[in-house]
């Protein structure tokens, strides 16, 4: 796309944080985001037949006007003048009401198409695994979400509404100045060539450009996220000048290429303006030498010049739209970039609901490896079975797969190898709606809204009466210190829950869990960076928690040892001892070597065993 001077200029830059989306052509754009009109198709021709009409009110206002100078003005019947003044202010007043029904009704179209579109983009993002959504910058992707997809709303919302009213504008204007006198139409036409060559020459360039300002925008988010998220470590390590500075230097980075986005689009507007005056004083002379030999009446000459008056506006219009489909095909890229992101979990359409779940979790053989990790295992060949209602501890250096594990069972990824089951049933063969149904994750850390404690309590059952939400809290411990705070549960904790202590917001958390009632429950490393003091007060709810539940305990902490009746030690890849084994439970009961010691085994063993 462009010349090597528009490449040299995409390069003059350095790439800043946030990679450029691939380039789409127009054509394959407009199919990519034709599917989310469709929904309102039926309401298009209403709109363009109220257009039409619009613009045909304005061409028979227009036409009058020559009636009125020709046989009202010039011949001196005023008597005249009224009744006609009247009918064209009649037609005028009708053109008005047809162009702003047919142009709401564009717009309501639009605004409609966009409100799919932003939650269509969110709901495909809810369907990525965590860890898809984090090798991105969180900041470009809230920039995609709202500054790229507002770009698009504007150039959807007013953009082709304005640029359907000018067309349709442009072909009745145009015939109407041709039926009047088709030389002067062909005269004025002289100059079309060279607005397409404009339009074409700038077009390709803006849109360069603005593809860039999209992305150095993204980018300035993206800083700017980062650093206020990690304002604690900046301050504690003196780094307050070296971030300002990062987020100046992308912002300079975005004012170039703003500034060289400017360029284009303000030399464009310019240079059509001295075509359109070159247009207009074709039409003047070649209109006043009709005139004087008779081809051509007054009002007639007046008439068409008022019917070129409103064919440079739509012109004009549609030239204006230029620089804005720039930004929109931009935005448009790095939003479908999004939509090409795709899950490595897909349901099979053939997958059922779990049902009444017991608990019982098994791994067979599983064997993980993760994308560029170089075939480097995170799991291999880990083979477990845990009963329902009992705690089986992970435990295991950093690097080990702990994590990983928890992530199998929700399926937020699947191994390449080998089965996980519940309840005897591959989880692949299971809706994932009704997997995690069956499933409480608390993950490393609490995980809070800015809403209130009650809303962050019952997020896993909105529909929760007070009195669940309320035992919910007694069972984790945090009935207390709710009702000792100025709102009680109605109390909004804020961002992340920052007015609540680690051990609070994690007791929420618990509570969350305790309310959602799910059979197997899967908590990854649940007191990380607690005092020991906090973690001896969490225990006694998180022991209540996993009481007849099935628990997946992954944790450093040997305080929790005791609450397993069974522990996984898992080694990292390039460890020599065997890749996951069990090792006794905490109790140090001999009847609990393994879970079930028919079915777990060793990596490498031919048949069944003790761990």
């Amino acid at each position: 796309m462009g010349g090597p001077e528009d490449r040299a200029a995409d390069r003059a830059i350095d790439q800043g944080p946030v990679a450029d989306s691939p380039a789409i052509s127009l054509r394959e754009l407009f199919r990519r985001f034709w599917p989310w009109v469709r929904p309102d198709l039926r309401w298009l021709p209403l709109s363009a037949v109220l257009l039409v009409l619009g613009a045909f009110g304005e061409v028979v206002s227009v036409w009058m006007f020559k009636d009125l100078i020709d046989e009202v003005l010039v011949p001196r019947h005023f008597a005249e003048f009224w009744p006609l003044g009247g009918t064209m202010l009649a037609a005028a007043a009708a053109a008005a009401l047809f162009t702003f029904a047919g142009t709401y009704t564009g717009t309501w179209i639009a605004e409609r198409y966009l409100l799919r579109l932003r939650t269509g983009t969110l709901a495909h993002l809810h369907t990525l695994p965590p860890d898809t959504l984090e090798t991105r910058w969180r900041g470009d992707l809230v920039a995609r979400m709202t500054a790229d997809i507002a770009t698009i709303e504007q150039m959807v919302a007013t953009g082709l509404v304005e640029g359907a009213v000018a067309s349709v504008s442009l072909v009745l204007f145009a015939g109407a100045a041709f039926y009047l006198s088709w030389p002067l139409t062909l005269a004025a036409l002289i100059v079309a060539p060279l607005f397409i060559l404009t339009t074409g020459f700038f077009g390709r360039r803006i849109r360069i450009r603005e593809r860039q300002v999209q992305r150095r925008a993204g980018g300035v988010t993206a800083l700017l996220e980062e650093t206020l998220r990690n304002v604690v470590v900046t301050r504690t390590c003196g780094q307050e000048e070296r971030e300002v500075e990062r987020v100046h230097r992308e912002g300079k980075a975005l004012l170039d290429a703003e500034l060289s986005a400017a360029r284009m689009s303000d030399l464009y507007q310019p240079l059509l303006n001295v075509l359109q005056m070159l247009a207009g004083l074709v039409v003047v002379g070649v209109g006043a030498l009709q005139v004087i030999h008779g081809g051509l009446s007054l009002g007639g000459l007046l008439a068409f010049a008022a019917f070129m008056a409103q064919l440079f506006e739509p012109i004009q219009q549609l030239a204006g739209l230029v620089p804005l489909a720039g930004a929109a095909c931009a935005s448009g890229e790095r939003l479908l970039e999004i939509h090409d992101l795709s899950s490595p979990v897909r349901e099979s359409p053939a997958a059922r609901d779990a049902g009444a779940v017991r608990g019982r979790v098994s791994f067979d053989g599983v064997h993980v490896a993760y994308a560029g990790s170089h075939d480097a295992p995170v799991l291999s060949d880990v083979s477990f079975d845990v009963s329902p209602g009992k705690v089986l501890a992970v435990i295991g250096p950093s690097g080990s797969g702990k994590s990983t594990l928890a992530k199998l069972l929700v399926r937020f990824l699947d191994p390449q190898a080998g089965t996980v089951r519940l309840d005897g049933t591959d989880i692949q063969g299971l809706t994932i709606a009704s997997l995690r149904a069956a499933i409480s994750f608390l993950p490393q850390q609490a995980q809070l809204f800015h809403a209130t404690i009650r809303d962050n309590i019952a997020y896993g059952r909105p529909d929760a009466p007070q009195g669940d939400i309320e035992r919910a809290a007694r069972s984790a411990g945090a009935h207390g210190f709710i009702t000792a705070l100025p709102q009680g549960y109605g109390t909004v904790i804020g961002d992340e829950g920052f007015q609540l202590s680690g051990g609070q917001a994690q007791r929420v958390a618990i509570a969350r869990a305790f309310l959602r009632g799910a059979p197997v429950l899967v908590l990854d490393e649940p007191t990380t960076g607690l005092d020991p003091k906090t973690v001896q007060q969490l225990i006694p709810p998180l022991r209540r928690l996993m009481a007849g539940r099935t628990t997946i305990l992954i944790t450093h902490d040997p305080a929790f040892l005791p609450l397993a009746d069974h522990v996984l030690t898992l080694q990292p890849p390039d460890a020599p001892r065997p890749r996951a084994r069990f090792a006794e439970s905490a109790a140090g009961r001999p009847e609990a070597v393994a879970v079930n010691v028919s079915e777990a085994r060793l990596p490498g063993e031919r048949g069944h065993g003790p761990g």
